[in-house]
């Protein structure tokens, strides 16, 4: 344990401190793989939940049903590209968010499940296409990429917000943390190409979304 603890924080090269303190799970390597600050609550007896700030409220009342559903279908279309019996652990991811989107259906368009399902959903979407780009490598154009100094920015950011919700209450199923710890290891790695790393980090960023939300 303590070699794969050093492997990993040479991994990182000291960017991410949530990246580099928290180990991730078999099943998130097995997702990535198969990939193919609100207002604070106010004080309150009931179980606390996160406050949605009125911008996001608008956004999820008004686009975020759309939005959702966009990412679903654009998930599902590219998953059905993948080859048969693959990307078992993203097909349940997909699955997962399906169901947060018609929870959001019943209950009327609730900010809290609408936007878990946008970060769901959009993570799916994200990881299908990385699942393409890895599956389909020898068709990929050889040209040089241009330096993605943004996408270290994202990474940075990304990994700056899921410290802030290490350890906040999370909700029932899987817990996606380590999943997104483990994306965005993967995605500093210098010998991906840009639109791979470019797909991992927008999932990383999409499920730390989900995850702000109380996912």
């Amino acid at each position: 344990m303590a070699n794969d603890m050093a492997r990993r924080k040479r991994g990182v090269s000291g960017k991410g401190k949530a990246i580099a303190k928290t180990k991730a799970s078999s099943s998130s390597k097995k997702l990535v793989k198969h990939a193919a600050r609100k207002q604070p609550k106010k004080a309150t007896t009931r179980r606390p939940e996160r406050v949605v700030g009125p911008r996001v409220t608008v956004y999820a009342a008004d686009h975020g049903l759309m939005t959702a559903f966009h990412h679903m279908q654009r998930a599902s279309v590219v998953m059905s590209l993948m080859e048969k019996g693959s990307g078992k652990d993203l097909r349940a991811l997909l699955k997962r968010g399906v169901k947060l989107y018609h929870k959001a259906v019943e209950d009327d368009a609730k900010n809290k499940f609408v936007l878990r399902a946008i970060g769901v959903l959009r993570a799916a979407e994200h990881l299908s296409m990385a699942g393409l780009y890895a599956a389909r490598e020898k068709h990929r154009q050889k040209v040089t990429a241009p330096t993605p100094e943004w996408l270290a920015k994202v990474i940075a950011q990304t990994d700056s917000r899921l410290e802030q919700i290490e350890h906040q209450e999370r909700g029932k199923g899987p817990d996606l943390f380590p999943v997104t710890l483990e994306l965005l290891r993967q995605a500093q790695n210098p010998k991906l190409h840009a639109h791979l790393a470019f797909e991992l980090a927008m999932a990383a960023d999409a499920l730390c979304f989900a995850l702000e939300n109380g996912l």
